[in-house]
């Protein structure tokens, strides 16, 4: 009885420091938490600009994402991905500081793609596709 007693404590130790861990690794914010203040996301509780993951799921059906990413200091930072509901990836994005800075790609409902290209701070560069067949070239991208 003794020995179930202290197996049984140390497996109920190992899930609780388990769980915490892995729900501090996936941890993101609900951009609902989050105002859009003078051009910056802030926290809704602190009022201080945001810095972290984020994402936002469909009214109709929480269970599904319609945009993910990462702020720094309120601004967007990194890969910022949008979805349509049926699950298709609609943007893919790549931001430094709340500007287009590198790789981007649209898409249709049905996953043709509508364009893709770069930027290079806020400015297209390299070759482009857009949808309507055209492709055009902007300065080299660095």
């Amino acid at each position: 009885m003794l020995r179930f007693s202290l197996v049984a404590k140390l497996l109920v130790c190992l899930m609780f420091f388990g769980t915490s861990n892995l729900k501090g690794q996936d941890q993101r914010m609900a951009m609902s938490e989050l105002v859009f203040q003078d051009g910056v996301f802030v926290s809704s509780s602190s009022g201080e600009p945001y810095s972290g993951d984020v994402i936002s799921v469909f009214e109709t059906d929480p269970t599904k994402t319609r945009e993910l990413g990462t702020l720094r200091d309120g601004h967007w930072h990194g890969i910022y991905e949008t979805y349509y509901f049926n699950g298709q990836l609609e943007s893919k994005i790549s931001y430094s500081n709340g500007e287009f800075d590198g790789p981007l790609e649209r898409y249709y409902f049905d996953g043709k793609m509508i364009a893709k290209g770069a930027y290079n701070k806020g400015a297209r560069c390299g070759e482009w596709f857009d949808v309507d067949g055209t492709e055009d070239s902007h300065p080299a991208c660095p």
